[in-house]
């Protein structure tokens, strides 16, 4: 699968959660929450190029694999950063 691919797969994969969080709300008939939206935007688009580049560096093999790794990518780097490693 050619790089850009594997990293668009990937930044869908990271956009899906947020995307599923706002349907639940809106589905519920809740608002949606009162964020700084231009910041909010920001982050997001930080955080899904983030995911494309770590989806990357995975070598994910197939499009479905990408979508994972892109959005278990806070899941990932969390246990990651929270592990401390055994050798320094």
């Amino acid at each position: 699968m050619k790089k850009l691919h594997l990293f668009l797969w990937g930044c869908l994969g990271a956009v899906l959660p947020e995307l599923l969080r706002f349907f639940r709300l809106v589905a519920a008939g809740q608002p949606l929450p009162n964020l700084n939206w231009p910041l909010y935007a920001v982050v997001l688009a930080l955080f899904v190029l983030a995911a494309g580049a770590f989806t990357l560096a995975w070598e994910a093999d197939s499009p479905f694999k990408a979508i994972w790794v892109g959005a278990s990518f806070p899941t990932i780097i969390t246990a990651l950063i929270t592990t401390a490693p055994t050798h320094l």
